[in-house]
C-alpha cells in the first residue's frame, strides 16, 4: 500500500492538524493502554477505600438503622437528601448539556457528548443509592415500585420517595438508552481492532492469548452486530436525537417539578417563582463544571489532545460564565423580592442563610460557584486546562451549599417554635457521601480503561464535514479479482462517501438482480437517499409510547388512590392530579426511551452478530476509514463478472478494490 495521508486543517481548533478517519480511531481505541500507569492503580486504590468507608456505613446502618444520620429531627432526611439532590442535579446538568448539543447540531459536541453522558449516569448510579438504603432494609428496595403488594397494598403514590423511585429508574433508563446507542458504532470499531490484535497475535506467536480473545468477543457481543449499514447510519440518527429530546423533556421535568414540589409546602423560603429557573441554572452549572474538569481529565490522561482541544475546553469555560452569571443573577432576585415583598417568615429565613449557623452554605456558593467563574472573562483563564478543571470543580461543591443552604435551613426553622431544632453534620452521613464519590470515581477509572471516552463516530462525522478535508487513510491500488466460488455477492471498496454515492448513482437504474447495500464508518446521507432507504417512523413511535405510558402511569396514579386504596392524609383532594405529574412525565419519557432503543435494534435487525457482509475482504476497515458498495446475489440475473465491468467503467468514483464474497 502507498500514498499519501492527506491532512485535515485544524476547523476553528476543534480537531487537530493532520487528523483523519483511521488516525481518530487509533487515537481512542488505543487511550485506555494509557492509563496503565501507577497514577491510575493509586486513584483506584483511593477510590475502592471511600468505598470500603461505604461498606462500613453500610453495615453499621443495617445494626443501627437510619438514626445514625442524624435525621431524627425536623430536616427528616439530613445530609442525604442533600446529597441526593445534588448527584442528581450534577446527573441532570451533565445530561442536559449532552443533549442540547446534539438537537442543537453544535460541532463542538463530538469531543464532549460521550464524557458528559458518562458523568451523568455515574452521578446518577451515585444518587440512586440513597432512596435505596434510606429504606433500612435495602434487600426491599423493590417495594418502592409502583405495584400492589402482598397485603394487596399500592404504594403511596403521593410520597416524594416514589416519585424518587420512578424518577431514578427512568433518568437512568433514558440516559443508559443515549449513552449505549452513541457507543453502538464505536463498539464496532474496537471489535474490529480487537479482532485485528487477535490475528495479528496468533501470526506472530502461533496462538492467541486467552485475554485478547476474550476482548474481541465482549465488543463483538456489545456491538450486536453493527455493520455501519447506510439504513443503520440513518436511524442511529434518528435514535439519537429522539432520545436527545426525551431526555431534555425528562430533566427539565425532574428540576422544576421538584422547585414546584417545593412550593406547595407551606414552609418560609420556598414560594419565589424564579426557584425553578434556579434549580435549572444551578443544575446545569454543577453538570457542566463536572463535565469540564472530566474532560480536561480525559484529555490529559488519554493524551487527547487533538481531539478534545483548546477551544473545547474555552468554550465549556463559556458556558460556566454564563450559567454562573445566570445563577448570580437568580439568587440576586430571590434576595431582592424577599426584601421587598416577603413575609415576615421569608425575610427570617433569609437572615438566617446569611447569618445564622449555616450561612457557610450560601458563602461556599459565592466563593466557589459564582465567583470563580468570573476569571472566564479573561481569554488566558479559558484556555488554561488546569484553571478550567478547578473552577469546574469549585462549582460542584458550591452547587453543594446551594443544595444544603435551600434544604437545610428551611426545614430546620419553619413557623412553628416547637419544631426548630439545631442541625448539626454526622460523621455517618459525611462518610455516606463519601462512599458514593469512591463510587463514581471508581467507576469512572474503570471506564477509562475500558470505553472509548469519546466518541469516534461523532468525532468522524465532524471531520468529514470539513470542506478541505480528506478522511481516508491511505489509497490501495485498485484491483478487480475474481473467483469461481459460490459466491454471496460482489464488493466494492471506495476511499470516501462521494465516491460511493456517485457510483451508487450511476448503478441504481441497470438491474444486477443483487440487493445493494453500503457500509462506512459515518452516516451515508447521500448514499442513503439515492437508494431510497428512509429512516423509518422510530420518532413516532417513541412519542407514541411516550405518551401512552405518561397516560397509563397518571390512569394507575388516580385509580390506586381514589378508588382502590384511598388514604388520605392532610385533607387533599381524591384525585389531586397534579401529584402525580413528575412521575408520569419521567415514566413517559422511560417507555418512550426504550421504544426507540428497541426500535432501532429491531429495524435494524440487531443483534446479528454473524452476517455474511463480514466476509468481505477488509471490512473492518468499513469501521476506520472506508466505504464498501455490497451487491448481494438477489436472483438468476446476478453475474458478478456484469458488475465487475460496470465497476471498472464507472465516469466517477472508481472503487480501489473490487472483490467477489463467497458465501
Amino acid at each position: 500500500m502507498s500514498g499519501t495521508v492527506t491532512s485535515l486543517p485544524a476547523r476553528a481548533g476543534l480537531l487537530g492538524k493532520g487528523e483523519d478517519f483511521a488516525s481518530i480511531g487509533r487515537a481512542v481505541t488505543g487511550a485506555p493502554a494509557r492509563t496503565r500507569s501507577r497514577a491510575w492503580w493509586i486513584a483506584f486504590a483511593g477510590a475502592c477505600g471511600l468505598l470500603g468507608v461505604f461498606a462500613v456505613t453500610l453495615a453499621w446502618l443495617l445494626i443501627n438503622g437510619v438514626g445514625i444520620w442524624h435525621n431524627n429531627n425536623p430536616v427528616v432526611w439530613a445530609l442525604d437528601i442533600v446529597a441526593y439532590d445534588w448527584w442528581i442535579g450534577i446527573a441532570c446538568g451533565a445530561l442536559l448539556t449532552s443533549a442540547t448539543l446534539r438537537l442543537t447540531g453544535a460541532a463542538w459536541r463530538s469531543g464532549l457528548d460521550r464524557i458528559a453522558e458518562t458523568t451523568a449516569i455515574l452521578a446518577a448510579a451515585a444518587a440512586a443509592l440513597y432512596p435505596i438504603i434510606h429504606l433500612g432494609r435495602p434487600w426491599v428496595f423493590y417495594w418502592t415500585l409502583p405495584y400492589p403488594n402482598t397485603l394487596a397494598l399500592w404504594p403511596q403514590f403521593r410520597s416524594p420517595l416514589v416519585w424518587d423511585a420512578v424518577d431514578i429508574i427512568s433518568f437512568l433508563g433514558v440516559c443508559l438508552s443515549l449513552w449505549y446507542v452513541g457507543l453502538l458504532p464505536d463498539f464496532a470499531t474496537l471489535r474490529d481492532r480487537a479482532f485485528e490484535a487477535a490475528l495479528t497475535e496468533s501470526d506472530e506467536r502461533g496462538r492467541t492469548r486467552r485475554l485478547t480473545l476474550l476482548k474481541a468477543q465482549a465488543y463483538g457481543i456489545l456491538a450486536l452486530g453493527w455493520r455501519g449499514a447506510s439504513t443503520h447510519w440513518e436511524r442511529w440518527l434518528m435514535a439519537t436525537r429522539t432520545l436527545s429530546a426525551l431526555a431534555l423533556v425528562l430533566v427539565v421535568s425532574l428540576q422544576t417539578g421538584a422547585s414546584v414540589m417545593l412550593s406547595g409546602t407551606v414552609l418560609p423560603g420556598w414560594h419565589d417563582t424564579l426557584l425553578p429557573v434556579s434549580f435549572l441554572a444551578a443544575s446545569l452549572l454543577a453538570g457542566v463544571g463536572v463535565t469540564a474538569a472530566l474532560s480536561v481529565l480525559v484529555r490529559r490522561a488519554l493524551h487527547l489532545d487533538a481531539l478534545i482541544t483548546e477551544r473545547h475546553v474555552a468554550l465549556m469555560a463559556r458556558l460556566m460564565l454564563g450559567l454562573g452569571l445566570a445563577s448570580a443573577y437568580c439568587y440576586a432576585t430571590e434576595i431582592f423580592s424577599s426584601l421587598l415583598h416577603g413575609d415576615a417568615y421569608d425575610r427570617a429565613v433569609l437572615v438566617r442563610r446569611l447569618s445564622g449557623s449555616h450561612a457557610w452554605a450560601f458563602w461556599i456558593i459565592v466563593v466557589l460557584a459564582l465567583m470563580p467563574v468570573q476569571l472566564f472573562w479573561f481569554s488566558g483563564f479559558r484556555r488554561s486546562g488546569l484553571v478550567v478543571a478547578l473552577v469546574g470543580v469549585a462549582a460542584a461543591i458550591g452547587s453543594f451549599g446551594d443544595h444544603f443552604m435551600l434544604l437545610i435551613v428551611t426545614l430546620s426553622h419553619d413557623f412553628l417554635p416547637s419544631s426548630a431544632h439545631p442541625y448539626s453534620i454526622g460523621a455517618w452521613g459525611l462518610a455516606t457521601l463519601a462512599g458514593t464519590i469512591g463510587l463514581f470515581l471508581a467507576l469512572l477509572l474503570l471506564a477509562l480503561r475500558t470505553l472509548p471516552m469519546v466518541s469516534i463516530a461523532e468525532t468522524r462525522r465532524f471531520a468529514e464535514s470539513h470542506p478541505d478535508g480528506r478522511p481516508s487513510g491511505e489509497r490501495a491500488p485498485t484491483l478487480a479479482e475474481t473467483d469461481s466460488a459460490r459466491l454471496w455477492g460482489v464488493s466494492a471498496e471506495f476511499d470516501d462517501s462521494g465516491a460511493l454515492a456517485a457510483a451508487i448513482e450511476a448503478l441504481k437504474q441497470r438491474d444486477f438482480g443483487a440487493r445493494v447495500e453500503t457500509y462506512g464508518p459515518v452516516p451515508m446521507r447521500r448514499a442513503a437517499e439515492t437508494l431510497g432507504r428512509p429512516a423509518g417512523i422510530l420518532p413516532l413511535l417513541a412519542l407514541g409510547a411516550a405518551l401512552g405510558g405518561g397516560i397509563a402511569f397518571m390512569a394507575m396514579c388516580l385509580y390506586a388512590t381514589g378508588f382502590d386504596y384511598v388514604f388520605d392524609v392532610g385533607g387533599r383532594p381524591r384525585f389531586s392530579w397534579q401529584a402525580f405529574l413528575v412521575p408520569s412525565v419521567s415514566f413517559g419519557t422511560l417507555c418512550g426511551g426504550l421504544t426507540a432503543l428497541l426500535a432501532l435494534l429491531f429495524q435494524n435487525r440487531l443483534p446479528r452478530l454473524n452476517h455474511p457482509a463480514f466476509a468481505i475482504p477488509g471490512f473492518s476497515r468499513a469501521s476506520e476509514d472506508r466505504f464498501f458498495l455490497a451487491l448481494e446475489a438477489a436472483g438468476p440475473r446476478f453475474d458478478p463478472a456484469r458488475i465487475e465491468q460496470a465497476l471498472a467503467r464507472l465516469p466517477q468514483g472508481r472503487p480501489l478494490m473490487v472483490r467477489r464474497v463467497p458465501l
